[in-house]
């Protein structure tokens, strides 16, 4: 079965407001529809560069989460990603385990390193040490989730027999999905995640970082790889009013059916059965609302089993 899970708009990168409200809509929204889980970017201060444009009002991840988890009840809730360098990790660990408890165990951690030098910058951070503290967090917040009293070392912390509770609910921990396509990040996904959630990718380029994170996962000794769920950018041409022509047609965007096709061919030429659909470019929350029942009516059921 083929799996989707929904990108909420908590930025304002989709080219409308973001809003407390339009957050919580689309979440219980995503919710009634059936999609499995629902995640929220991250973003703490950013310059004036195009690069930085849509994310220069982001709502805090795990608070918009949390928020979340109050409407609703069954859908998994998670972070896409989160930026590890940024926060304290022992802070940012107590924070998974208290949602993961207040939502009876629908937590996910989606991390990534980062990409904004001039965020790591105003943040006191160093950007150049951004892969060894992701690697370094993630060991940590895993002795922070098991039994108290909890002890580590590493290079930026060290402590020994304290204790941090709650625990999460979901054992070990919550599922770790690490995004990025470097071979740094791949090596990351490799080691610590259950899922790899690579940006939206071309064919070609995701077969082969897909098989390089299979023969890491080897060279390491870990009997199953982790799961492959990549990001798919859809705007519905009928929705938003934009015809667009098959000779120079973005993958997910066109006619429900031209993007039926789209996530077919992935399917068939890379056996991909999981999709993070991120909508883009809407105008509006309504539109977004749309969009999210086109793809339920008339773009999953016609993907091919």
């Amino acid at each position: 079965m083929v799996k989707y899970s929904f990108r909420l708009p908590n930025a304002d990168y989709l080219g409308f407001e973001a809003s407390a409200q339009g957050i919580l809509d689309t979440a219980v929204k995503a919710e009634e529809l059936g999609f499995d889980a629902v995640f929220v970017n991250d973003h703490v201060i950013v310059d004036d560069g195009a690069r930085s444009e849509p994310w220069r009002q982001v709502y805090d991840p795990l608070m918009s989460l949390a928020y979340v988890a109050s409407r609703t009840s069954t859908i998994k809730l998670g972070t896409s990603v989160l930026i590890m360098p940024y926060r304290n990790p022992v802070v940012t660990a107590k924070m998974v385990a208290t949602l993961d408890q207040m939502s009876d165990g629908r937590a996910i951690v989606g991390v990534g390193s980062g990409w904004n030098e001039t965020e790591y910058a105003a943040l006191d951070l160093p950007h150049r040490e951004r892969g060894a503290r992701t690697n370094e967090y993630l060991r940590l917040w895993k002795a922070c989730w098991e039994p108290d009293p909890v002890s580590f070392s590493g290079r930026f912390f060290s402590f020994d027999g304290l204790y941090t509770s709650p625990k999460p609910v979901q054992q070990p921990h919550p599922p770790i999905w690490i995004g990025g396509s470097s071979h740094a990040s791949l090596r990351r996904a490799a080691r610590f995640a259950e899922v790899w959630q690579p940006t939206p990718t071309p064919l070609p380029t995701l077969v082969s970082n897909w098989q390089y994170l299979n023969d890491v996962s080897a060279e390491i000794g870990r009997d199953e790889p982790p799961r492959v769920r990549m990001s798919f950018r859809v705007n519905i041409s009928s929705i938003s009013g934009h015809s667009v022509s098959d000779s120079d047609r973005p993958t997910g965007y066109g006619t429900t059916d031209q993007i039926v096709s789209d996530i077919n061919r992935y399917r068939q030429e890379s056996g991909l059965d999981e999709f993070q659909i991120n909508c883009h470019d809407c105008g509006n929350l309504q539109q977004l609302l749309d969009t999210m029942d086109a793809l339920v009516q008339d773009v999953f059921p016609k993907v091919d089993e």
